[in-house]
């Protein structure tokens, strides 16, 4: 029966409830019910129940004619149910304790518990170069090691290609609680040139391969403070610090390279406000990531006596946020932050290289003390942005009693938004190197001076240049998306091939100059980048 009839029904029953509530009353009343009205009661029951023969009957009829669709519609319904059912005991089996995941993309793709507790984010960098490069014949004549022996080999004024200079993957979240954060970047480094031998101009690829960049956990204990340990990149430069995801220009400077301690592992004490925050740390050097703490050393001592760097900073307007890229888009508020820093470390007694090549010894390394500082300034803007930077180190405290290398570096550099996603670009780098003689002790344990060509390309030979600059960016969809081009003018002689802490300029596509009389090279750089 329907629900037609059924109301029909109901209707029935309640008037019918109603005449005999009503007699019963007549009768305790000892009143008579008028003949009247149950005549008018009588044939609305009869009417009703007409009504309901004519719809059971009409009922009956569209189930004999249409018995088939009325079972589809049926099945369907049943159907719909069961899917329902599944679908619903496929998400309590989403993970192994039956709590469920979430899956998706927000900005990065990422794997989270219900309640946020642990998460998963995976993200990746691309960038795909290519570069020109210009030294002149006069900067490039090889060196005379020995009477007949040429190394290394001669080069050409023009040097150019194409290079994959950074490809990394990085996963990031928190477990436990989101108190407990973690970051691990995996990096695949470029290949090398070997050389065959000191004669011949044969070379082979080598030490292509994945290094591993950052890793480190981080607890936020509340009320600002947090500590972190395990390996990541020093927070001694802001040029540095700043990602090169969000770089203004197509590389970092080659002042930078000189200067950074770039990946150091120890441990970290963090505070942070509203307005300024502070790190320092206690660790094992800059240029020694990826080492054992023991036995690291092929003299059986630690690679450094020990090390330590701080850095506090200051935001007099904005937000922290800001500050993790150097450009600054259209309709960004104003931000302008200070900040100074220092790295400090003793090398290990008795690390003197045997030899320095053209690639020079790890200086942070050597025996004797590094002190570096710097301070920095940040300003930013809608659609404008500053940066400047003052860095040194003071190299002493050397065995013999050396003189003390003393070495001075700056940079300023800005962006101007043309339109949304168009950025043109400027920057001046400044390098100098004064102080003692570099020397290091050869085979046979007799000191090298610096005027021999085996100390070419130390971070500690004199030199003094400037490096000009110029850029324009295209944001295709901001920084996830970018296409950077710059063309660099170095005034001066380059002479180091690697800085204080082993970072190589090459990455930057500059050369080292063979004499300190050399000015003029050129680099030219056209970058894509991409994020996922």
């Amino acid at each position: 029966m329907n629900q037609v009839t059924l109301i029909l029904a109901f209707s029935a029953f309640a008037l019918s409830n109603i005449a005999s509530a009503k007699s019963d009353e007549a009768v305790a009343g000892n009143q008579a019910l008028p003949s009247q009205a149950m005549s008018e009661i009588q044939q609305i029951k009869q009417q009703m129940a007409e009504m309901e023969r004519r719809h059971d009957a009409e009922i009956a009829a569209l189930r004999n004619e249409n018995g088939d669709k009325w079972l589809t519609q049926q099945r369907a319904d049943e159907i719909r149910e069961v899917v329902k059912d599944v679908l619903a005991d496929s998400q309590t089996r989403t993970s192994l304790q039956g709590e469920g995941v979430t899956a998706g993309w927000n900005k990065n793709f990422f794997l989270a518990s219900p309640d946020g507790n642990f998460t998963l984010f995976v993200t990746g960098q691309i960038q795909a170069r290519q570069s020109y490069n210009y030294q002149s014949t006069s900067s490039r004549n090889p060196l005379k090691v020995g009477a007949a022996t040429t190394y290394p080999k001669e080069s050409s004024s023009n040097e150019y290609g194409t290079e994959i200079r950074r490809a990394r993957i990085i996963f990031t979240g928190n477990v436990i609680d989101p108190s407990w954060t973690y970051r691990v970047a995996v990096a695949f480094n470029q290949n090398s040139l070997v050389e065959g031998s000191a004669t011949t101009n044969n070379s082979q690829n080598s030490t292509n391969g994945v290094v591993l960049d950052d890793a480190f956990i981080r607890k936020d204990f509340g009320n600002g403070f947090a500590v972190r340990t395990g390996q990541w990149k020093s927070a001694y430069n802001f040029e540095e610090m700043a990602s090169s995801t969000s770089m203004q220009f197509v590389e970092r400077t080659l002042v930078n390279q000189y200067f950074t301690p770039k990946f150091i592992a120890g441990i970290e004490l963090q505070y942070e406000t509203a307005l300024w925050r502070a790190s320092v740390n206690w660790n094992d050097g800059g240029g020694n990531r990826n080492v054992s703490g023991v036995g690291s050393s092929s003299t059986s001592e630690n690679n450094v006596q020990w090390a330590t760097s701080g850095r506090a900073e200051l935001k007099l307007a904005g937000e922290w946020g800001q500050f993790r890229e150097m450009m600054s888009f259209r309709g960004r508020e104003d931000g302008i932050l200070i900040g100074a820093a220092y790295n400090w470390q003793r090398g290990g007694a008795g690390n003197v290289p045997t030899s320095a090549g053209v690639s020079g010894p790890i200086v942070g390394n050597d025996d004797g003390i590094n002190f570096s500082y710097t301070a920095d300034f940040n300003l930013r803007s809608n659609g404008f942005s500053f940066f400047a930077a003052f860095l040194g180190n003071s190299f002493y405290s050397r065995p013999d009693g050396a003189d003390a290398v003393n070495s001075l570096g700056a940079v300023v550099q800005g962006g101007f938004f043309l339109s949304d996603d168009i950025e043109i670009t400027a920057r001046w780098e400044w390098l100098n190197v004064s102080g003692g003689a570099y020397s290091v002790v050869s085979s046979g344990n007799t000191p090298i001076p610096a005027t021999s060509p085996n100390a070419l390309g130390s971070a500690l030979n004199a030199q003094h240049f400037s490096v000009y600059t110029v850029g324009a960016n295209y944001y295709i969809s901001g920084n996830r998306v970018k296409l950077n081009a710059d063309v660099g003018y170095v005034a001066g002689a380059i002479m180091f091939s690697t800085g204080l802490f082993n970072q190589n300029i090459i990455g930057a596509d500059y050369r080292t100059d063979q004499n300190s009389s050399a000015t003029g090279q050129v680099v030219a750089r056209i970058q894509m980048q991409l994020l996922f």
